[in-house]
């Protein structure tokens, strides 16, 4: 048995499964985010606990009981938070979609620039280095104490083993490229490298401390695997081994990327081009702020969340609307965007609105701009010189048969929908194998391991209707740009300190 942890944006899920890939157990708890302006923040104790929670709950199944061989995790990435030198929390998790850190990245970006010209790495600031500088600079007792700055994924890695460890693509999100840390731009910033986890490559193998081996009913020779962060999981676990497939994987966020043989020598646009660890593998392609969390703003603000058919009252209502959205277009940048472009200050838009307009309009709109989200990655890949023949549909959105009609004909693809929504967790399952040689590559397990439940045409006449509404979108944002930093200033000045929990971003 495999046991495969995932702490995402709003939950965390611990499942079991068997040697065939078949879940045999699984378990969730919601984490909490608290936004106040800028700042989006959970607790690292809190995720402790739900995720002892989890491994009381599969201890207390007796078929489980020292039955499981492997541990691995994956998380979300570039949500960090400063632990002390045992590794304990002594700060909040600023997560990804936090912007505080926002003019240190500029910072960061320019002295990268400036002094690694060769190398690809970009700064957001979601990345480690401007959140922990942040601190530095408006913290500074709290940085002071910090021995380590860890996210979800090392979190999750020192809790099994007792160790501060990462992989090579969360190293990424701090300035880790070909094999190392860029200390000169680290340093020269004030943060101390040493306070970086040490990068180990996808596949490495540890063993479990003995306290969580006895608590929580492991076998005495169960190990831990170190995967990789939930985007790049989410796409292996959605990859139908094919050629030429990109994967659409839409949860909180939305992540479009394309497995290949080989990487982009020059990146054009905010596209990633990954190696996968020490496969002969890249991911190709890149995530966005806001993907299926557009629907739950959509529940949240216009519907009843105590309705147990919510989501099939709102998809009615979207189908009741023909293409278009009579007019109406929705810009879903509620949290700003960093791909395909970049504007920490972008916020959502309804465009078209007339007297007419209802509940309905605006739902169709919003279940549109879900699918244009998707296009706008997938253009960004197949701008770079990448061929796409379909694309594979996984995460919350896919349960939706009309975001995925609407995605085959806003990108005139084949859409594949997968069979096991559990993407992220299928993924890190399928590095796990290859990494134990069960299969002998990534190819050979996805295709034994993920189904299709079905596959959706595009409509060539909506196609050509929505390729209007596409440009249109792509224009009236291109406008807006610049608006959006000026909002900004308005905003700051009738902000509101108090601070909302929410548990779906």
């Amino acid at each position: 048995m495999y046991l495969v942890i995932n702490l995402g944006l709003k939950s965390i899920r611990g499942i079991v499964f068997n040697e065939d890939g078949k879940q045999v157990y699984s378990s969730s708890r919601a984490v909490y985010s608290k936004l106040i302006g800028d700042r989006v923040e959970q607790d690292a104790k809190e995720w402790k606990k739900k995720l002892e929670d989890i491994l009381e709950e599969i201890a207390s199944i007796d078929i489980l009981n020292d039955k499981i061989e492997f541990i691995t995790s994956t998380t979300s990435s570039s949500c960090i938070y400063g632990a002390n030198e045992v590794g304990e929390p002594i700060t909040k998790v600023m997560m990804v979609s936090d912007k505080r850190a926002a003019s240190e990245a500029e910072e960061i970006e320019k002295i990268l620039r400036s002094e690694n010209l060769e190398s690809k790495l970009s700064c957001p600031a979601s990345s480690v280095i401007p959140k922990a500088l942040w601190y530095k600079r408006n913290k500074t007792e709290q940085f002071d104490n910090v021995s380590y700055w860890l996210g979800a994924g090392e979190f999750l890695n020192h809790y099994f083993t007792g160790e501060i460890f990462t992989d090579s693509l969360n190293a990424s999100k701090g300035l880790y490229e070909n094999k190392t840390y860029l200390k000169n731009v680290i340093n020269k910033v004030g943060v101390d490298p040493k306070t970086l986890p040490k990068v180990e490559d996808i596949g490495f193998e540890t063993s479990i401390l003995n306290n969580v081996k006895s608590n929580f009913k492991f076998g005495s020779n169960t190990k831990y695997v170190l995967t990789t962060y939930d985007a790049i999981c989410a796409v292996i676990g959605s990859y139908d081994g094919e050629e030429n497939t990109a994967c659409d994987v839409s949860g909180t966020v939305t992540s479009v990327r394309v497995l290949s043989n080989s990487g982009l020598e020059k990146l054009e646009g905010s596209i990633l081009s990954q190696k996968l660890g020490n496969f002969e593998k890249y991911l190709i392609g890149a995530s966005n702020n806001l993907g299926g969390g557009i629907i739950e703003w959509l529940k949240q603000a216009f519907y009843d969340e105590k309705n147990k058919d919510v989501y099939s009252v709102m998809e009615n209502n979207a189908n009741e609307i023909s293409i278009g959205a009579h007019g109406i277009v929705f810009l879903p940048y509620m949290l700003g965007e960093r791909s395909p472009f970049k504007s920490p200050n972008a916020r959502g838009v309804f465009f078209g609105i007339d007297r007419g307009s209802t509940i309905k309009e605006f739902s169709r709109a919003v279940f549109e701009s879900t699918a244009f989200v998707s296009n706008d990655l997938l253009q960004l890949i197949i701008s770079n010189g990448v061929e796409i023949d379909s694309m594979s549909v996984s995460g919350g959105l896919a349960r939706f048969d009309i975001v995925n009609q609407i995605k085959a004909d806003v990108t005139n693809k084949r859409i594949k929908v997968i069979e096991n929504f559990e993407s992220t967790a299928v993924g890190a399952f399928i590095l796990l194998l290859v990494s134990l040689n069960k299969f002998n590559s990534i190819e050979e397990a996805a295709s034994k391991i993920i189904k299709v439940r079905k596959i959706i045409n595009p409509s060539k006449e909506n196609h050509e209707i929505y390729s209007e509404f596409f440009d249109f979108y792509k224009r009236l944002n291109q406008k807006l740009l610049p608006v959006y930093n000026d909002h900004l200033n308005i905003r700051k000045r009738v902000q509101s300190y108090s601070s909302e929990t929410i548990s779906n971003l």
